[in-house]
């Protein structure tokens, strides 16, 4: 059973437009740091778990894909949680001329790896949606790797090599987190019962969201399109 207890929009910052990519990514199963997934964004991405395997089964509809980039559904309990932030890194690599995946869900203190995976050169230009000052900016030769902690927020990233290139990274002290995929569907593994704060981040503002629910029984089911 899940039962919405109050619901406000989230505040709009800015967000720089970058041109895109047909999305990636299918769902992320209670648990932050999305693998590079395929071209398609129908196929699943495979995710290190990091919420307790134990606990409820929660499925929903967030927004769907906007603008070639799908949506994340974060979760984070009201009452006191200990969910480890993942040990291995979480890895957005270059591939096919494009960042794979191009949304990626990282816990605040995880590493997040770049690499290179295709034949030519690339770079990764990393800018704060919020500020739209830049994080960094590297060079990504064939093969190499580059590894970064951020802080929470979310994050444009681009190939100045290769303008066309763009993906974004959304970094949460929320210890559930999901990649809908491209129809908004979404589900999420291991949530303790209890009142639950639950944020969707979309690339239109017009669909982030926040709302508070209470979440028991044993499946929940939640539509995060539906109005307040």
């Amino acid at each position: 059973m899940l039962t919405v207890v109050a619901q406000t929009w989230l505040d709009r910052p800015g967000i720089r437009s970058i041109s895109l990519l047909m999305l990636v990514g299918f769902v992320c199963f209670a648990q932050l740091g999305c693998t590079p997934a395929s071209d398609t964004a129908d196929q699943p991405v495979d995710v290190s778990q990091t919420g307790s395997a134990q606990g409820l089964v929660v499925r929903g509809l967030a927004p769907p894909v906007t603008g070639g980039f799908n949506s994340v559904v974060m979760v984070e309990p009201e009452s006191p949680w200990d969910v480890p932030v993942p040990d291995e890194p979480t890895t957005m690599d270059q591939f096919g001329l494009a960042f794979a995946p191009g949304v990626l869900v990282a816990r605040v203190g995880q590493v997040v790896a770049f690499t290179n995976g295709d034949d030519v050169p690339h770079n990764v230009h990393v800018k704060s949606s919020a500020t739209l000052k830049t994080v960094f900016n590297v060079a990504t030769p064939i093969t190499g790797e580059y590894l970064h902690v951020f802080d929470a927020g979310t994050y444009t990233v681009s190939c100045d090599v290769h303008p066309a290139m763009g993906a974004y990274i959304v970094v949460t002290e929320a210890p559930y987190a999901a990649v809908a995929d491209r129809e908004g569907r979404f589900e999420l593994l291991g949530i303790p019962p209890g009142r639950h704060t639950v944020r969707v981040w979309n690339i239109d503002v017009d669909h982030r969201s926040e709302r508070v629910v209470d979440i028991g029984g044993d499946t929940a089911e939640i539509d995060l399109t539906a109005p307040e």
